[in-house]
């Protein structure tokens, strides 16, 4: 499985969880899966922002 296929693969559950998480009005659960999926956005801007600088300093 490729990187791509593995990250969709969490960022869908964790979108089923949220979504189980407000159709139900479960507070517990949106707030955690809202922390954890706010981490794992910085996380990505993080590794984009880094590959961006690569790419521009090679060229």
């Amino acid at each position: 499985m490729d990187w791509l296929g593995a990250i969709s693969l969490i960022i869908g559950i964790m979108l089923i969880i949220l979504g189980i998480g407000m159709t139900f009005s479960i507070d517990a659960i949106t707030i955690i899966i809202e922390k954890f999926m706010g981490l794992l956005a910085i996380l990505f801007g993080i590794l984009l922002a880094a590959g961006g600088y690569m790419l521009v300093r090679e060229q």
